[in-house]
């Protein structure tokens, strides 16, 4: 007989919705990015725009398209709408996390408006949901290093030190997934559920902290930058970025040590829930299944 699927292992318990009203423009949901414990990654179009192209579909190119409804504001003709947690996990309430986190996205978002390189702030839906600018491009983790454009890394790092330059940490750039490449070979820098800011407006020995912890974290930013250098574009790294892209300090390596049985224990029960057939999400029929990271459910590889 078959387990029950473990929902509770999803943010939604269920698929999202099909329609929603965003700063007063009707979207229709076109597919899931990504859906896990903490959030589910969303696009969604702008409904006329769906409603253009089906009849160009129907009718052939001799039928007239409609006239389009209202604008989107600011253009915004595709959007990434990103469901925090709403419900509980094994009986603990958990919707505060997922009003943290979006309260949390939505400060470093506002902390980098109109930085290149970083997607535009949409605005907030609900309390655990928010709409990011839509970005067309690759995951760096979908290119084959032939296909890696030259330059990349060198305007991937004008991005971070433009991050920086706001007093965030940027924090995930260990992910390939969340560095987009443009067809311009231009980078994009997505997900700052976990980027941490400056905080000048915590009394002075909190403040203090604050500022060195986000200084460490933004160097670590720049060796994780030069890592997938090293590793995707060896014949443009300098001396001076091999040297970084090498540098752990005794904190990176006693995290390492700490997380490593962590990130095992993980990998092993997420492997044993999809193996038995309950780790299915509940989106998974709208989900692009080419999701690299879904590889460590299956493998013992560990993160650089």
């Amino acid at each position: 007989m078959a387990r029950t699927r473990n929902n509770q292992m999803f943010a939604l318990p269920g698929p999202p919705p099909q329609a929603l009203t965003v700063r007063g423009e009707s979207y229709r949901l076109v597919r899931v990015f990504k859906h896990d414990f903490w959030a589910a990654t969303c696009l969604y179009e702008v409904s006329s725009s769906f409603q253009e192209d089906k009849l160009q579909e129907d009718n052939g190119e001799q039928q007239e398209a409609p006239l389009p409804s209202a604008p989107c504001p600011r253009s915004f003709r595709q959007i990434v709408v990103k469901f925090g947690r709403a419900h509980g996990f094994a009986g603990v309430p958990l919707r505060w996390t997922g009003e943290k986190l979006a309260d949390h996205e939505q400060a470093i978002y506002h902390a980098l408006a109109g930085v290149d390189g970083v997607p535009a702030w949409v605005g907030r839906i609900d309390d655990v949901t928010c709409a990011i600018e839509y970005i067309d491009a690759t995951p760096l983790d979908h290119l084959d290093r032939s296909a890696i454009p030259d330059g990349l890394f060198e305007r991937l790092r004008a991005i971070v030190d433009a991050i920086h330059a706001r007093g965030v940490a940027y924090v995930d750039a260990n992910k390939r997934s969340n560095i987009l490449v443009r067809d311009d070979g231009t980078p994009v820098v997505i997900d700052y559920q976990i980027s941490l800011r400056r905080r000048d407006d915590w009394p002075r020995p909190l403040r203090g902290l604050a500022a060195a912890v986000v200084r460490y974290l933004q160097g670590k930013d720049i060796y994780h930058l030069y890592k997938h250098k090293r590793r995707l574009r060896p014949d443009e790294l300098t001396a001076d970025e091999e040297a970084l892209s090498r540098h752990r300090s005794g904190v990176h390596l006693l995290w390492r040590k700490i997380t490593k049985p962590y990130r095992r224990l993980r990998r092993g029960f997420l492997r044993t829930q999809h193996e038995a057939g309950r780790l299915v999400s509940p989106t998974a029929k709208m989900e692009n299944h080419d999701q690299p990271e879904k590889a460590t459910w299956r493998s013992d590889g560990e993160d650089g």
